[in-house]
């Protein structure tokens, strides 16, 4: 299955099987415009090609989609998952899985959509937000057909 349209910037984990953790939620919903923050080299390398990026600054001008936790530190989520309608050709930006998501990681950029997912009440790791939301994405649009 493909989430078509859809692009992820996520944070470089330091141990491998968290980035294995994101090269099976690219791989299970065919993302292919991934871009990587962070760290680059060293032994936990990710299976897809990534474009690193310092940035959001360095994204392509498409809609930029943030996952952040309702009453998070830094950014709040004001959209619940629930009823967030995705848009065709947003990227997605997630915070590490032990590092939140800082206006450093984001630089000029001003997301378009902050989203929480509403039934998640302490931090979870980024990659299985990646599941929830790519599911969710896949779903509303009709990729079950």
């Amino acid at each position: 299955m493909t989430v078509k349209g859809a692009g992820v910037c996520f944070q470089r984990e330091t141990k491998a099987w968290m980035q294995d953790q994101w090269s099976f939620c690219f791989s299970n919903f065919g993302i292919t415009d991934i871009w990587e923050r962070g760290w680059f080299g060293g032994d936990s390398e990710i299976y897809q090609d990534v474009i690193p990026v310092r940035t959001a600054d360095e994204l392509p001008g498409r809609p930029l989609v943030v996952l952040a936790p309702k009453d998070g530190r830094y950014f709040k989520g004001t959209q619940s998952l629930v009823e967030f309608n995705h848009p065709a050709d947003a990227i997605y930006v997630f915070g590490g899985s032990h590092q939140n998501l800082t206006a450093e990681d984001l630089g000029a950029r001003t997301p378009d959509h902050l989203v929480f997912i509403p039934t998640v009440e302490y931090e979870m790791y980024s990659h299985a937000a990646g599941y929830l939301v790519f599911y969710d994405r896949m779903v509303k649009r009709g990729g079950f057909g």
